[in-house]
């Protein structure tokens, strides 16, 4: 692909999003960028360690790579494939952008540890006002845009590999180094794993380990949160490739990752995006032990079920499921009830209260809010529904998952 095409893309998304584009050769030799501050930003994206850990990417992987730091600026990085895996052609960046607003007051606090002289750093504060604010979901699907108009493939935000340069103080000769975030030890990150891959509903064990072993997320950057938000993404990027080697079907599996790490990108809190962490792994094995309990469901059933499971917030009446799965309405209610011993509507019901549960526990959606979205008919009715599956109201499973 020639250069002056990939320029067009990027002109188009500065036009849309005031996002810039940049091209680097293979040696990340700038070749082109729209930037309005080519220099500023060229030495930040290449600078702290981040010019190594492209190169160490590219050498390993050919999928995107996704670079942030503790000011709140992101980059998404994708490299031309020019054949064998191991052969990196040029490199096509888009960014940066802010993943969330900050104040003149933040910008400068979150500054502080890099020493700058008063000019330099009011007039960085400057250009970074005018970068734009963009969600990390939002950014992540220009970033799959770029990387299937450079290479011609489709790839999912939970393929994604992240970097965040460690934080040192500007005046300090320490060396720069990858941060990892992980949730716990490599032994018993794998025991997590294998619990999804086999569908394990007796994971608890495991969980108590992993808490054990780890005091939590890892957080040394000035924004915890977001710290936290990137170690649940790789965590759920895990448990997908865990969950479709179990037999979960890739189409779910990745329905249901992209799904989650729009609900980690709406947390505000840490409270919320550990929530979204337990629902995640917790749906993601009891869908393995379905998978592999369900021998003797039918294919349409199955279809049936997965829509339901992947689209609770949709109209899920008998025509419109019978209209999916090609069944006349009276059969497939018939079908469904003998094979799932329960009726479709209970199924349903199930499903939005599980999505309802996760709403709960990740965003400050009003009760009655959830219940609307969710298509309950009335705020009492989804207590009462939201009560019989968990055995508590709304209210008490919300104030238990704030603590």
């Amino acid at each position: 692909m020639q250069h002056g095409q990939i320029q067009v893309f990027f002109d188009m998304m500065q036009e849309c999003y005031d996002v810039s584009g940049w091209i680097f050769d293979r040696e990340l030799e700038q070749q082109y960028t729209n930037s309005a501050s080519p220099r500023l930003y060229g030495t930040i994206l290449l600078g702290r360690g981040r010019r190594e850990a492209i190169l160490e990417h590219a050498a390993r992987s050919d999928v995107p790579m996704i670079i942030s730091d503790s000011i709140g600026l992101m980059w998404g990085v994708v490299e031309k494939r020019t054949g064998k895996p191991e052969d990196v052609g040029d490199f096509y960046i888009l960014g940066p952008i802010l993943n969330k607003e900050l104040s003149t007051q933040m910008m400068g606090q979150l500054l502080e540890p890099f020493a700058l002289s008063l000019p330099n750093k009011w007039g960085l504060i400057e250009n970074l006002s005018v970068l734009p604010c963009i969600s990390t979901v939002i950014f992540f699907q220009q970033v799959i845009m770029l990387h299937y108009y450079v290479n011609g493939q489709k790839v999912r935000i939970s393929a994604f590999d992240y970097y965040t340069p460690r934080q040192e103080s500007g005046n300090s000769g320490a060396p720069e180094a990858r941060e990892e975030i992980p949730h716990a030890t490599p032994l018993t990150e794998k025991k997590l794993l294998d619990m999804v891959r086999t569908g394990n509903l007796e994971y608890h064990t495991a969980l108590a380990e992993a808490g054990a072993a780890s005091p939590g997320i890892r957080a040394k950057s000035s924004d915890p949160i977001r710290q936290a938000k990137y170690s649940v993404v790789a965590f759920i990027t895990l448990c997908t490739r865990a969950a479709i080697a179990g037999g979960l079907s890739s189409e779910i599996a990745y329905t249901l990752s992209d799904t989650y790490t729009q609900s980690v990108d709406n947390a505000q809190t840490i409270s919320q995006v550990a929530a979204v962490s337990h629902t995640m792994y917790d749906d993601f094995i009891r869908r393995v032990n379905q998978v592999r309990r369900a021998s003797g469901i039918s294919r349409p059933v199955r279809i049936c079920c997965d829509y339901i499971d992947t689209h609770p917030e949709s109209e899920l009446t008998l025509p419109v499921l019978a209209k999916k799965v090609g069944y006349t309405e009276n059969y497939l209610a018939r079908k469904f009830k003998a094979e799932m011993r329960m009726p479709i509507n209970a199924y349903v019901r199930r499903a939005r209260v599980h999505r309802g549960a996760m709403l709960l526990s990740s965003t400050e959606m009003s009760i009655q809010e959830i219940a609307d979205r969710l298509h309950f008919c009335s705020r009492s009715y989804f207590a009462e529904a939201f009560q019989k599956e968990t055995g508590i109201t709304p209210s008490e499973f919300r104030e238990a998952n704030a603590k």
